[in-house]
């Protein structure tokens, strides 16, 4: 039997021993943008939007006060835009006219559900929390049914063409920033209810 000679086995012993260790893989940390939007309604838009208007060691509230900006600023232009299209709206039909009236009435509600609720976030008090939370679910709620009715509106108008197409479009991109707000202001109310039941409980 042929063996190894002792220097190629002390060598190998060598590199077994002072060979650095491969580099064990690591795992990122999970983003805390990313778990606050796991069960968003849309998640992607969700984590872009807050990736825009928050950081990532934001708390629940400052979440649900980005996620809110975020759709009233988009809410603001959409009710911008249907000011435009109210006044060049002369060239439609009696019923088009009068879902385009109607809708800068509900978009211009929903600015105003989604300013009331904004400043409602910036001003919370532990005494009246739950009540201020109802009121800011309410607003927001409301914001949200108003693009419905917007577009049901339309609908019922049988209005064809590149502006229903790019109203309903417009529409619903504010809706889905709605939603997502939504649900962080849902989130932001559980976290604190479940806090205090956690501390009633002790």
């Amino acid at each position: 039997m042929q063996t190894q000679p002792i220097s190629t086995i002390a060598f190998t012993v060598f590199l077994l021993l002072f060979s650095p260790p491969r580099a064990a893989a690591v795992r990122p940390p999970p983003n805390p943008l990313r778990s606050s939007c796991a069960q968003a309604r849309y998640p992607v838009l969700c984590f872009q939007t807050l990736s825009n208007f928050s950081n990532p060691t934001a708390k629940p509230l400052d979440l649900a006060q980005a996620a809110v900006r975020a759709s009233l600023v988009r809410t603001r232009a959409l009710s911008a835009y249907l000011g435009t299209l109210k006044a060049a709206s002369q060239g439609f039909g009696p019923r088009q006219r009068i879902a385009v009236s109607d809708c800068v009435q509900q978009i211009s509600d929903s600015v105003s559900e989604l300013s009331k609720t904004l400043n409602e976030l910036q001003h919370l008090r532990d005494g009246t929390f739950q009540w201020q939370m109802s009121n800011v679910q309410t607003w927001t709620s409301t914001a949200l049914t108003n693009g419905d009715t917007c577009i049901s509106g339309f609908n019922a108008a049988a209005t064809t063409g590149n502006v229903k197409l790019e109203l309903k479009q417009r529409v619903t991109d504010v809706a889905m920033l709605t939603s997502n707000a939504l649900y962080l202001i849902n989130r932001l109310a559980d976290s604190v209810t479940g806090k205090s039941r956690s501390n009633s409980g002790n």
